[in-house]
This record gives structure tokens, sequence and C-alpha cells, in this order.
């Protein structure tokens, strides 16, 4: 018995470690909780948001790029400002469910930010 609980417990622990959260914006979030990364993926394109206290910071100045692995392949996807409030880059085909989208870059303030998402 007590090893079926140290099981499920060990099952319970790993979900919740790869569960990621809403962000304000309705996407996922991901990243350390002073340099979280918001990701909202459509058919087409990539947006992201860096959130600071859990509300929406600027980006002005922050250099960021996306890296997508999907389907044995990994491509990069340039991301630029659009507004103060996010970046945006273009997605050459929509994402399937599982792909690995990884952010990676610097904010505005020089500091590397990285954050991994799994497409469901």
């Amino acid at each position: 018995m007590k090893r079926i609980l140290i099981a499920l417990f060990m099952t319970i622990a790993a979900t919740s470690a790869y569960a990621q959260k809403a962000g304000p914006n309705g996407g996922m979030l991901a990243g350390k909780a002073s340099h979280e990364i918001e990701l909202v993926v459509s058919p087409s394109e990539l947006t992201v948001y860096m959130i600071d206290g859990g509300k929406t910071h600027s980006v002005k100045g922050a250099k960021l790029r996306a890296i997508v692995q999907q389907d044995g392949k990994s491509t990069t996807v340039q991301l630029t400002e659009v507004g103060e409030e996010k970046l945006v880059g273009q997605l050459a085909a929509p994402l399937a469910k599982g792909a690995i989208v990884v952010v990676t870059g610097k904010d505005d303030h020089g500091d590397a930010v990285s954050a991994r998402y799994t497409i469901k």
C-alpha cells in the first residue's frame, strides 16, 4: 500500500510540474516568476507577452526568438515588436499537437529569459 501511495504522489508531482498556467492574454505562461513569458498560438503566428506581477510588461528593447521543434525538425521564428506590449512571429504552418516551442533571448534590461511550451 505504501508503494502505491508513493507512486501516486510521484505521478501527481510530475504532472503538476509540467502543467502550464494560463496567462492574462489567454496564452500559456512559463518561465521564472520575475521573467514569465506568455505564448499565444494562432494558426499563422506566435504572439509573446512578457509578464511581471501577473500583468503585461513592455517588450520595448527585448530581443527574443522562438525555436519550434515539430516532426523531427527545428525552425527559428524571429519575434518582432508590435506596439509596446507584444512580440509577434510568423509561422510557416500551423503547429501540431505535441510541438515544442522554446522562447529565448534577453529582456530590455539585458537579462536572459527562457521558457518552454508544449502545444496541446
